[in-house]
């Protein structure tokens, strides 16, 4: 359970680090299953360096200790302490191993409203000198991350990015993470990671959510178009018919919410 200091620090700066909120047990069968995919996953050269960073996009379906991590319960228990609700996973999930930088930048659009969360799953140590996740705190607020874009933003095909030294962006912090530990974060913030300086890859692994809706009408539509977003003509459900059999009440319950909310394709 979150303290009434932290869920105040998430919602001010951005992002909370659930501390050991993985088992030994759980942290060594993610790190044999993401060795596994990762191997036949394809190469990835969004970043432009060629440096053989690899990523599996949705890979929550490609072992089943993936899959569990969605309803992992002291996940869902700090996003129910923070928002007061259930969150709902969007659809969104993506694994890396990654030999690149991470230029800065703000997921969607600078300045959005709309909110969306991401765990964050380490598997490695990572602190500043080895690719720890790097935000500015606060930017998560849409004046505040429009603020900087358009102080110091530029488009990169329609990616937001900054014109700034990388290393040098005022008010910015590393969040030096051990195995087993989660950042909880909205990814509106500005965020960055680097290269690792012992040459190995970032073996990190990310979920995204949004705070169930409600009855809000506008909420609602927002989180369609971000699921819709993320579905794909091989990917188009939210949950596959192999997920719902292996999963449990937790699964059954969001799964079936979703559903209320309209999607089931």
């Amino acid at each position: 359970m979150l303290s009434e200091l932290e869920i105040g620090k998430f919602r001010a700066f951005g992002y909370v680090v659930l501390r050991s909120c993985l088992s030994p047990r759980e942290v060594a069968r993610l790190q044999a299953a993401h060795d596994r995919a990762i191997a036949r996953a394809p190469i990835n050269n969004y970043f432009g360096g060629g440096s053989g960073t690899r990523t599996l996009s949705p890979f929550v379906e490609a072992d089943d200790a993936f899959g569990e991590l969605i309803e992992h319960p002291g996940v869902m228990e700090a996003m129910r302490d923070i928002w007061g609700t259930e969150c709902l996973y969007n659809g969104g999930s993506d694994m890396w191993s990654n030999l690149d930088d991470t230029p800065w930048h703000s997921d969607g659009e600078p300045g959005r409203e709309e909110l969306t969360l991401k765990t964050a799953f380490y598997l490695d140590e990572q602190d500043e000198s080895q690719g720890a996740l790097s935000v500015v705190p606060g930017s998560h607020h849409p004046q505040f991350c429009a603020a900087i874009f358009r102080a110091c933003g530029y488009w990169d095909e329609r990616r937001p990015r900054l014109r700034l030294d990388p290393h040098d962006i005022p008010g910015a912090v590393s969040l030096h993470t051990q195995p087993g530990d989660v950042v909880l974060w909205d990814n509106r913030l500005w965020h960055s990671a680097f290269r690792r300086s012992d040459g190995r890859p970032r073996r990190t692994m990310f979920i995204g959510y949004t705070p169930d809706p409600l009855d809000d009408l506008l909420e609602i539509s927002a989180l369609r178009a971000t699921v819709g977003a993320h579905l794909k003509a091989n990917h188009p459900l939210v949950y596959s018919k192999e997920m719902m059999r292996k999963g449990g009440q937790a699964r059954e319950k969001m799964a079936a919410r979703l559903e209320a909310l309209a999607w089931t394709t």
